[in-house]
């Protein structure tokens, strides 16, 4: 059987470039190969770059409202038996018992050879010491806390004093006062708006925060709502409270309506799947979705449970899917 010319020399062909078509494929193997090392390498760089992975964070998170309020306390001021000098003994802050002697006054006396007299000033109850006085000590007392009418009280200008070692005292005025640190004190709390105040009830606990840290957190007791028949208005009463509250009769302070202690993430690091919280954490360098359980949400927190203190979480998970390779510092 005879072949045509054409049939020929397509036959020399294919028998001749076998090595050029091998060649081709080779290097589009090669190619393919290389984009897809170019695009892990960039992916893995621009993920890296992007993603933002820390431990989960431990602590307390919680919402809070401020507020101002008047202090309440036991206390009962002592005035000078006589015009003189006065001379310190018990220095401010120290507890002392009944009948103990607190401060001298030093008096003028024409019937002593040193021309002076020195007349002591007892503790008539026992007590923390302290020499800092406004006036209205006999006004917010704990007896007649249910007598007070605010309108009128908050009215009197209280005229903050200091009594000095060595100042000059005058007969019948206080020269210190006596505050039962063992008793309850009241807080008188002008809450705003945002507090819910109305919600509250009678005897119910709730959470004062007077600065940072656990130390300055203080339970108290609401004795009264709308106190005074102001609406707002809170008669608490606290039987833990710092010594610093001897001294003044006005306060700032938060009162604390949420409050979670765990572990927790930025909000912003909850990912939704098939209708359950989770978060994605990096293990082993790959991103993985792990399901938790959101105890409470308070502005950008979210408190978890089902985290351990070795997890790390991916803060913003839009850049990263399940599976995605994340190295770590």
């Amino acid at each position: 059987m005879q072949t045509s010319g054409n049939e020929a020399e397509v036959r020399v062909r294919v028998r001749r470039n076998p090595r050029r078509a091998l060649r081709k494929l080779v290097l589009a193997i090669i190619t393919l190969y290389i984009i897809f090392i170019a695009y892990d390498f960039v992916h893995d760089l621009v993920v890296t770059r992007l993603a933002k992975v820390a431990p989960v964070s431990r602590g307390v998170v919680q919402a809070t409202v401020p507020a101002r309020g008047i202090l309440v306390r036991d206390e009962i001021t002592v005035k000078a038996p006589r015009r003189g000098l006065l001379k310190v003994i018990v220095p401010e802050g120290e507890r002392v018992r009944v009948g103990q002697v607190v401060a001298q006054v030093v008096a003028v006396s024409l019937d002593s050879r040193t021309g002076e007299q020195t007349f002591n000033v007892a503790a008539p109850r026992a007590g923390i010491v302290s020499y800092h006085l406004d006036g209205l000590e006999e006004i917010y007392s704990r007896q007649n806390i249910n007598e007070l009418d605010l309108t009128k009280v908050q009215t009197i200008q209280a005229e903050s004093k200091q009594v000095l070692p060595g100042s000059q005292v005058e007969e019948g005025k206080p020269v210190f006062k006596i505050v039962n640190n063992l008793e309850p004190l009241y807080l008188i709390a002008d809450t705003s708006t945002k507090l819910k105040s109305a919600e509250m009830k009678k005897e119910s606990i709730i959470l004062l925060s007077f600065g940072a840290g656990e130390k300055n957190t203080y339970r108290a007791v609401v004795a009264e709502k709308n106190f005074g028949g102001s609406s707002g208005k809170l008669l608490l009463s606290l039987s833990n409270y710092s010594d610093n509250m001897m001294v003044p009769r006005t306060v700032s302070f938060e009162v604390i309506t949420e409050r979670y202690e765990g572990f927790y993430v930025p909000s912003r690091a909850i990912v939704r799947k098939e209708g359950k919280d989770g978060i994605f954490t990096v293990y082993k360098e790959r991103v993985r979705w792990k399901e938790v359980e959101v105890r409470g949400q308070v502005g950008d927190k979210a408190v978890l449970n089902g985290v351990t203190a070795d997890m790390k979480v991916v803060l913003n998970p839009q850049y990263v899917k399940e599976g995605f390779a994340v190295k770590l510092p």
